[in-house]
């Protein structure tokens, strides 16, 4: 079904809002009308969100390899903006669906501690907590925070080094404990949803030293940051594309888990057309072209361009072209390749995360020039020179002087007289000329 929704009211996002599909795009407008949330924190959580629902799936690469969908999302706004009740918006399917494992745990003993049944979302994530949840093989969740001065400090977010391979993957990683079995996680698929204010993220960042951005952390989040305060809010806004997004998202976690209650820990492969690959050749030259002039100083976040944008295609591939189902039983359909279109608006995206990449990390301030000591000291000797001679040329009414005269009225020695004073700028300025 065709929507017409009106977004060209919106300001630098409008042309990644515009390339959306149009249920992804209807469903974003109404979560800013109902809560007044910032469109770019809206659009950011709602990434974040769809690719949650579809940690089942990966995408396999034109060079073989396989990707996961998942994405590591910051968003940083002012204090009561909205940001909490977008994030709950577009993350309610998925704390249902949550709700609904605890209470199917519950039901059956068989099923208490079935690797399938784990929670979708972790909150408050220790190291331990998160491998135990990735215990296994295929399994995938996502650190979720609309307040994340904690997370920001936490064990998980200061082992950067695994998290850049959480995101690089596929991956294997273990934790040894003691009086235990060792935790081993195979080919995990994690996501992390933090929203933030700027005050916070700013003196997270300077008690770290940047070590996010020098770890290359920073590089593999998409970033949505505004200053903009909370809109007018319509709480009865009837959301119906959003309700087609929590629809297939509680469609996509359901089957993921009946795949998983049956052994099946193989996730649901997603690959690129033709033309979609020819398309993102394209881009990456034109992306390559501008590194240098149009992203200075954002290289390291334009450089994994490739990645973001092949995950976000596949994310709005995944909810624009599935049906809506009839019931979360009904099995998945076979899913078309990814098309160019799907490429072109995962690049907006990415293309407008980078503008919001610099915002956070903005280019550093040009230095002002310093004068050398030397030079300062030079400077200050020419000057107290240059007035002990105007005083005497003034009272002397002449314009000329003695050689010897102007040395000994400088307070100077011969060699410093003559490379420091008799030099014609100082002769001009002055208004005199010293006689051999």
């Amino acid at each position: 079904m065709e929507r017409h929704v009106a977004i060209s009211a919106f300001g630098s996002y409008y042309n990644s809002l515009q390339c959306l599909p149009p249920r992804v795009t209807a469903a974003i407008v109404e979560v800013h009308h109902k809560t007044g949330a910032p469109v770019e924190l809206v659009m950011l959580v709602a990434l974040s969100a769809m690719s949650t629902a579809l940690h089942g799936f990966a995408l396999r690469t034109p060079n073989g390899g396989l990707m996961s969908p998942a994405l590591y999302c910051m968003g940083i706004g002012p204090p009561v903006c909205g940001k909490s009740s977008a994030m709950s918006e577009f993350y309610k399917p998925i704390r249902e669906f949550d709700s609904t494992l605890s209470a199917r745990r519950a039901s059956t003993a068989e099923w208490r501690h079935h690797p399938a049944f784990r929670d979708v979302l972790q909150l408050d994530a220790t190291w331990g907590s998160l491998l135990e949840a990735l215990d296994g093989t295929g399994n995938g969740l996502t650190i979720a925070d609309d307040d994340c001065i904690d997370q920001l400090k936490s064990d998980v977010m200061r082992k950067r080094g695994k998290l850049n391979r959480f995101f690089d993957g596929p991956v294997k990683e273990s934790l040894i404990r003691r009086d235990h079995d060792p935790l081993v996680a195979y080919y995990p698929s994690v996501g992390i949803c933090c929203l933030t204010q700027p005050e916070i993220y700013t003196e997270h960042q300077l008690a770290a030293r940047y070590a996010d951005r020098k770890s290359g952390l920073a590089s593999r989040f998409m970033y949505a940051h505004t200053l903009d305060g909370r809109g007018p809010q319509l709480p009865s806004l009837p959301t119906p594309s959003l309700n087609e997004i929590h629809l297939l998202t509680t469609w996509f976690l359901e089957q993921r888990l009946q795949r998983l209650l049956t052994g099946n820990t193989e996730r649901v492969e997603l690959c690129l057309s033709t033309e979609a690959e020819a398309r993102w050749v394209q881009l990456k030259q034109q992306i390559d072209e501008r590194m240098v002039f149009d992203f200075p100083y954002a290289q390291d976040s334009a450089g994994r361009a490739t990645e973001k944008t092949w995950r976000i295609a596949a994310i709005l591939h995944c909810f624009n072209a599935m049906p809506l189902p009839s019931s979360s039983a009904e099995p998945l359909p076979s899913i078309s390749p990814i098309p160019p279109g799907a490429i072109s608006a995962a690049w907006e995206i990415v293309r407008w995360s980078i503008t919001q990449f610099q915002l956070v990390f903005p280019p550093p301030k040009p230095k002002p020039l310093r004068i050398s000591r030397v030079r300062e000291r030079q400077l200050e000797e020419t000057r107290i020179a240059k007035g002990h001679l105007y005083d005497h040329l003034r009272r002397s009414g002449a314009d000329t002087m003695p050689w010897s005269l102007a040395q000994e009225l400088s307070w100077l020695s011969a060699h410093k007289f003559k490379t420091v004073v008799d030099v014609p700028p100082l002769s001009v300025a002055v208004g005199f000329r010293v006689r051999g």
